[in-house]
C-alpha cells in the first residue's frame, strides 16, 4: 500500500492540474466570448456597410436620372427654338468598364426617338454640341471663362434654321455674358457679329478686312 502522504501529493497535483484546466478552459470561454461579440460587431458593421452601399448606389440613380433630364430640359429648349418643333434630347449615362458612357437621341412630338448624329442632316447635332458645351461652361466649379471658340459648327445646319440660330446665338451672348469667336462662311452670322473680319488670299498673301454688317453678305 502506497503512503498516506504520497496520495496526498498526487492528489494535490491532480488538483492543481485540474485547477489550472479549468482556468484554461474558463481563459477560452472568455476569449470565445469576445471573438462571438466582435464576429457580431463586425457583422453589423458589415451589414451597415452594405446599407450604405445599397442606398448610394440608390442616389446616384436618382442623381443620374434627374442629371440626364436636366441636360435633356436645357438642351431641348434650344432645340425647340431653332428648329421650331417638339424635340426632347434624351440623355441616357451608362458606363464601360471604368469609363462613363453617354448615349444621345432625339424624341419628336410623335415619340419617335433617332440617334442624335442621324438627326436633320447633321445640323441638329451642331445646334445640340453647341448648347452642350454652353451647359458646360454655365456649370463648372470653379466658375471658366465664359468664351467659346466655334469653327464652322453650325456648316451642317440648313438655311431655313439660320434665323432662329442667329437669334439664339445673340441670346446667348447678350444674356449670358458669353463671348463667342466664330468661324464661318456664312454670312447671315457674320452680320449679327459686334465685330466681323474677313479673310481672302490675294496674289498668295491673305487679306484681312473688317466687315460691317450691311456687308457681310459678301462674304
Amino acid at each position: 500500500m502506497r503512503p498516506l502522504a504520497s496520495l496526498q501529493t498526487e492528489a494535490a497535483a491532480i488538483l492543481a492540474d485540474l485547477q489550472r484546466g479549468a482556468g484554461t478552459v474558463q481563459e477560452l470561454r472568455r476569449q470565445a466570448e469576445v471573438a462571438e461579440k466582435a464576429a457580431e460587431t463586425v457583422s453589423a458593421e458589415v451589414q451597415t456597410l452594405d446599407e450604405v452601399v445599397s442606398l448610394l448606389q440608390a442616389m446616384q440613380s436618382v442623381w443620374t436620372k434627374r442629371f440626364e433630364e436636366a441636360v435633356g430640359k436645357v438642351v431641348s429648349r434650344g432645340l425647340n427654338a431653332v428648329f421650331g418643333e417638339a424635340l426632347d434630347l434624351v440623355v441616357e449615362m451608362g458606363a464601360v468598364g471604368d469609363l462613363p458612357t453617354a448615349r444621345f437621341s432625339v424624341r419628336d412630338s410623335r415619340g419617335l426617338e433617332t440617334d442624335v448624329m442621324d438627326a436633320r442632316g447633321g445640323g441638329l447635332v451642331n445646334v445640340a454640341a453647341f448648347l452642350l458645351r454652353v451647359l458646360l461652361l454655365l456649370s463648372a466649379r470653379p466658375q471658366l471663362s465664359r468664351i467659346l471658340v466655334l469653327d464652322e459648327t453650325f456648316a451642317n445646319v440648313s438655311a431655313e434654321y439660320v434665323p432662329a440660330l442667329v437669334e439664339l446665338l445673340r441670346r446667348i451672348v447678350d444674356e449670358g455674358g458669353f463671348q463667342v469667336l466664330l468661324v464661318t462662311h456664312r454670312p447671315e452670322l457674320a452680320e449679327v457679329a459686334d465685330i466681323a473680319y474677313r479673310f481672302h488670299l490675294q496674289d498668295g498673301t491673305t487679306v484681312v478686312s473688317s466687315v460691317t454688317r450691311s456687308s457681310a453678305e459678301s462674304l
